[in-house]
């Protein structure tokens, strides 16, 4: 028999633990997958291998040349995201639940759109700021304290491009952001109905959903990568030729 996996829905939430969760969920999350957004950030930006060879080079050479909290260039400014992230959920549920006579994957993709869009609106001036973080001064071990770095890099961008160089590539963290989160979601909702009627009964849901959510990330990345690539690109926009 097929398992029916069931999706809790927000009016069904605790919302002060679902909340206090949220904030346990995203910041450890965060502090896991950082050193991974930098080594993805460096690559992004390198136009030639005149730096990193590839992924492990990445890796080796920073903590090599800048220590273990290399891999961590703009993690305490990234926690802004973690702000950013609770509005990002509660208007994915919040929409989710307003498609409810649609299918898994239809609501998944709507709201997860919409949902997105409204983060990045918010969360753009933070990525322009860590991702300048995460590429100056690599192979050298910066002593400067991060309050100091990120003013300095604030009015940087200030002076050179005025307050929109915070927005500097929102269309396309806009298009990257909300086509991720469109095709995650939707992709989650239709390998969830598919592994569900697979699966033999009694099978745990949470084997369930974290093959869903697997494969649901290996889909997006899929799609989302080369506008990534673009939009990256247009937020650190100064000294590329060097890469």
């Amino acid at each position: 028999m097929p398992e029916k996996v069931k999706i809790i829905e927000w009016h069904q939430l605790e919302k002060k633990k679902y909340f206090l969760f949220m904030n346990v969920y995203m910041l450890t999350t965060n502090a896991v997958l950082f050193p991974v957004e930098l080594v993805k950030t460096r690559l992004q930006l390198q136009r030639t291998k005149a730096l990193y060879k590839n992924t492990l080079d990445v890796v080796y050479k920073t903590v090599k040349n800048e220590g273990f909290l290399g891999l961590y260039k703009g993690f305490p400014v990234s926690q802004f995201g973690v702000l950013t992230g609770h509005i990002y959920a509660s208007s994915y549920e919040i929409s989710r639940e307003q498609f409810s006579t649609l299918q898994n994957a239809a609501r998944g993709f709507l709201a997860g759109g919409l949902a997105a869009a409204l983060e990045q609106t918010f969360i753009n001036p933070v990525d322009v700021i860590c991702q300048r973080m995460m590429v100056e001064g690599q192979g050298e071990r910066n002593k400067q304290r991060v309050t100091l770095r990120s003013v300095v890099i604030v009015k940087r961008v200030l002076k050179e491009h005025g307050v929109f160089g915070f927005y500097r590539g929102f269309t396309a963290s806009l298009m990257v952001e909300g086509l991720w989160s469109a095709t995650w979601w939707a992709s989650y909702g239709f390998y969830l109905d598919m592994i569900g009627k697979m699966v033999p009964d009694g099978t745990s849901h949470l084997v369930i959903k974290g093959l869903s959510g697997m494969l649901a990330g290996i889909s997006s990345a899929v799609v989302g990568n080369p506008i990534d690539v673009i939009r990256v690109r247009l937020q650190v926009s100064y000294g590329l030729e060097s890469y």
